[in-house]
């Protein structure tokens, strides 16, 4: 039998895998210094990097600073002011406790930390490098403390090789940021960016820690997005939640500013968002998503903030309680915001439709949806409009309405591959509704076409062999969209991926401007186009990562606006060409959403259902 010798591990080794667990990529250490800045009473917290945080991170701030005869012991394992007991952290606030993240920063990485303590007269440095812990020595300072961490992962190799480019790793430190940006409005915050400033947020007089002010989230997110927000508030059951959500007009498919926080604490809960979707359940159309920013308030001892390494995770003693209160919260927002009572533009048009105002909050969806479609002042141009992304039974049900109602006994047909190109003996073409051709055959067939679905498929085809880069449209007069921080870093980092859409751009301080597109839409809504497809993917990155998997999903949505809409009216000559364009498709059986195009009958068929055998 083999002998199994022991090995106590060393305590750098013991560093080096605690910081496995809380310093994943420069935005944790970033993290991790902002948290013991705010903790120490600052009111003014810089950030600087290079390189993405790779090659240098600096975070000063105003705090109260460390004392001298501290400075040893703080880059211990588990030394901390914040508790002393496990009792402790019943009733922790601070944002920092464990007393873990200075001294696995310093195992993985070359640190510098000068502080002047308050009550002191002079600053202090000390410096942590691969030959070990400097002596303490006296600098120049005015108040505060200023941590300098170089090289992050020189001394372990196969972490370092894990992280991504200087954009993304950029990019994960300014979304990080803004969590706190918004929660601590009474803190001036600023980033510089290889030398740049690139955000310069002043402290707004009168606030506190905690309040969400719509004058921070405009400057965070952007006007637009703030101007979209519907005053979220509750108080009740111990819990109290203040905060801001989107008007439901302002849905989308993905969004890139759901903030929750737990006593000002940054954190993640799919229970409290699912919770949000529920508040919002009857005003959306399925799948889609809203922003929010939402502060929960609840007692320290109901809550437990230690349960993941970063502290990014909590555990509610009774979740239940939190979620419903959630859901209620968001529910008379919408409730409040959304009343008949609020415009007279909104009762005079239901009126004109013969329909009553009426103080009834629980309105079904169906009305709900019917006045967004009016000129309220939070929605001036919305129309709820099928972003093409379901494949469900209902969206079958949809496209063959008609049909449905014409002979609900009658299953649909199917037709193989060479019916379909051979069979052109027309005998008669016409739409009804200004959604469905109908065509006659002499052989005593009846199709009936989604035109939609048709037009989808033949651009979707066209686009699938078109060779993008000799097929593109100089813009005239170049289109500028607005996005916010967060997207612009990651457009200005994935330009390549759009390219092989055929989309140009150059990118600026708040907005893209759009130089180039696929020639075949230079007469459409093009930076609709774009924004649909920058929408397609919850999470952009993985658009991006996945794109080969994905690039049917975003051909899709570039050929559903292109194409002949349901409702518009078609001469006999489009929907012959229509026909014919369709039979040379490689798949003319369904739209590239999956819904069916054609359904065909026979008069036998037809004679059935009206029970007629002559």
């Amino acid at each position: 039998m083999t002998n199994i010798k022991l090995h106590k591990l060393s305590e750098e080794v013991i560093n080096q895998i605690a910081a496995g667990e809380v310093i994943e990529r420069p935005s944790s250490v970033i993290k991790e210094l902002v948290d013991n800045s705010i903790d120490a009473g600052a009111t003014k917290i810089s950030v600087k990097i290079k390189n993405g945080g790779i090659d240098l991170m600096e975070v000063s701030d105003d705090g109260i600073g460390i004392p001298r005869e501290n400075l040893n012991s703080i880059f211990q394992p588990h030394t901390t002011t914040k508790i002393s007991s496990i009792e402790d952290l019943n009733t922790l606030l601070s944002m920092g406790f464990r007393g873990e993240a200075l001294s696995t920063i310093t195992s993985v990485s070359r640190v510098k930390l000068s502080s002047k303590y308050k009550e002191e007269d002079r600053a202090n440095e000390i410096l942590f490098n691969e030959e070990g812990q400097s002596d303490i020595s006296t600098v120049a300072k005015e108040g505060g403390t200023t941590v300098r961490v170089e090289n992050l992962f020189y001394n372990i190799p196969a972490r370092k090789k894990y992280l991504k480019t200087a954009t993304t790793e950029y990019r994960k430190i300014y979304e990080m940021l803004n969590r706190y940006f918004l929660i601590y409005p009474n803190i001036s915050f600023s980033l510089e960016k290889d030398g740049k400033m690139v955000v310069n947020l002043k402290a707004l007089e009168g606030s506190k820690a905690g309040e969400l002010k719509e004058e921070r989230i405009s400057e965070v997110f952007g006007k637009p997005v703030q101007e979209d927000m519907l005053a979220v508030a509750y108080n009740g059951a111990g819990t109290t939640i203040s905060g801001y959500s989107s008007h439901p007009s302002a849905h989308k498919s993905r969004s890139s500013h759901q903030y929750i926080f737990i006593n000002n604490r940054p954190v993640t809960d799919r229970g409290i968002v699912r919770a949000i979707m529920e508040g919002y359940s009857r005003y959306l159309p399925f799948g889609q998503k809203v922003d929010f920013v939402l502060n929960i308030h609840i007692d320290p001892e109901l809550v437990d903030v230690n349960v993941h390494p970063r502290k990014e995770e909590v555990r509610f003693e009774n979740p239940y309680r939190i979620y419903s209160a959630v859901e209620e919260a968001v529910k008379h927002a919408l409730e409040k915001s959304l009343s008949y009572k609020k415009t007279d533009t909104v009762e005079h048009s239901l009126t004109d439709r013969n329909h009553h105002p009426t103080t009834n909050s629980s309105t079904d969806f169906n009305s709900l949806r019917e006045r967004f479609n009016q000129p309220t002042p939070k929605s001036k141009e919305y129309s709820p409009r099928n972003i093409y992304t379901s494949t469900s039974s209902s969206s079958v049900q949809d496209s063959l309405l008609f049909s449905s109602e014409l002979l609900k006994d009658s299953p649909p047909v199917q037709q193989d591959k060479e019916e379909i190109s051979t069979d052109s003996d027309i005998r008669t073409i016409f739409q009804i509704f200004n959604k469905y051709i109908v065509i006659e055959f002499h052989d005593e067939k009846l199709w009936i076409l989604d035109q939609h679905a048709v037009a989808e498929r033949i651009n979707f085809e066209k686009l699938e062999k078109r060779e993008t880069k000799s097929n593109l449209q100089n813009l005239l007069v170049p289109a500028e969209m607005t996005f916010s921080k967060s997207e612009l870093i990651f457009l200005d980092e994935n330009k390549g991926f759009f390219e092989e859409l055929g989309f140009i751009y150059d990118v600026g301080d708040t907005a893209i401007t759009l130089k180039t597109i696929p020639a075949e839409y230079s007469e459409s809504d093009y930076t609709l186009i774009f924004k649909d497809i920058f929408e397609l993917e919850e999470n952009i990155n993985l658009l991006h990562k996945s794109f080969k998997k994905r690039k049917d999903d975003v051909l899709a949505t570039i050929a559903c606006h292109g194409s002949i809409r349901s409702g518009q009216k078609l001469s006999y000559i489009e929907m012959k060409d229509l026909f014919e364009s369709l039979k040379k498709c490689e798949n003319p059986y369904s739209c590239p959403h999956g819904r069916p195009i054609i359904w065909k009958m026979s008069l036998s068929e037809i004679d059935k259902n009206f029970e007629r055998t002559y």
